[in-house]
């Protein structure tokens, strides 16, 4: 059976909740026209330094959106200064943000939110017609079924302070309405607590992995050699910083000090202990800053390598990649 006909037979229309946008109120999608430094906009004031923002970073440079204005929108696209498009998605239930090429078969596709599914955001195109998954990228039902969008980048969360440390970072350039900012507001509640929505989050979920609590948050990580889920009580317990193996490789997790999200990097190493701000790796190697040094006093950080990562809910990350492996609470 073609990847096509199963998708169309696995999508189940009854658990789908269609919900309808386009008002000034509640737009379907963020149109990214033009982008700012974000250091300029943080001098005039145009943010406060401890503003959240949802980032992402293509070829060196990071880009940023307040969340206030994702979770306006939930659905943004824009183009990279090379003219590559770029599509931003974000669940406010599942607490979750990808990065994708929106062309399919080289046909600029336009999307926007749609609604619902297996509580996670539904997304649909307005060339095809068709729904799409917006982690993995996957298009669930319609003439498009089967057929996966290119993943550009994962998604983190970070104060504009944090991001403005970056040596390239950029914000568009929009304000919202009032009304916009009330309805943000709105969402930010439930975001931050989506067990207030959790029976129109429920009636959408098909079969359920109840290992961890619904809501439970975590660092979501995958490649292709497996998936794992971290979650942030894990980190808590361990002083913000474990380390454990990830597909026969070492990887290190962990949070930094008014971090939003936490991260993880590959780094062989069997112990991770903060020392102020610097996380101290075997061999005197230190991460600060989320860069890697040799040690405490080299000016000049080493290239890390991060396999794809996300602050995802747990049922959010379970549903995306069934059977994932949990790390345990007393992880080593």
């Amino acid at each position: 059976m073609s990847e096509t006909m199963q998708s169309v037979q696995q999508f189940d229309v009854s658990r789908a909740v269609l919900q309808d946008y386009g008002s000034a109120f509640s737009p379907a999608r963020l149109d990214v026209k033009a982008v700012q430094p974000l250091d300029v906009a943080l001098a005039a004031g145009r943010l406060a330094p401890d503003a959240p923002l949802l980032t992402f970073e293509i070829g060196g440079a990071l880009h940023t959106v307040p969340m206030s204005t994702v979770l306006a929108y939930n659905v943004m696209q824009g183009a990279l200064a090379d003219g590559q498009p770029w599509m931003m998605t974000f669940c406010n239930a599942c607490n979750t943000g990808v990065v994708f090429d929106p062309r399919l078969n080289g046909r600029l596709l336009h999307f926007q939110r749609r609604g619902a599914y297996d509580g996670l955001m539904l997304i649909f195109d307005e060339e095809t017609g068709s729904y799409w998954q917006h982690i993995r990228g996957k298009c669930l039902y319609g003439p498009s079924a089967g057929a996966r969008l290119p993943m550009l980048a994962a998604t983190r969360m970070m104060t504009a302070r944090e991001a403005a440390q970056h040596r390239e970072a950029w914000l568009p350039v929009h304000d919202l309405s009032e009304t916009q900012r009330h309805f943000a507001h709105s969402m930010e509640k439930m975001r931050a607590n989506p067990a207030t929505v959790e029976a129109v989050i429920a009636a959408s979920i098909g079969a359920e992995d109840t290992r961890r609590p619904r809501f439970e948050l975590g660092l979501g990580v995958w490649a292709e050699s497996g998936t794992l889920f971290v979650p942030v009580s894990t980190l808590y317990a361990q002083n913000n910083a474990v380390v454990t193996r990830f597909g026969g490789r070492g990887l290190v997790i962990y949070v930094a000090e008014d971090a939003i999200s936490p991260t993880a990097v590959y780094a062989e190493t069997e112990t991770a202990r903060w020392e102020g701000d610097a996380l101290r790796l075997d061999g005197g190697r230190v991460i600060r800053h989320d860069a890697l040094y040799e040690s405490r006093e080299a000016a000049v950080p080493r290239l890390v390598e991060r396999p794809n990562q996300l602050l995802v809910r747990w049922f959010g990350f379970s549903s995306t990649f069934p059977g994932c492996a949990v790390l345990p609470v007393q992880a080593s």
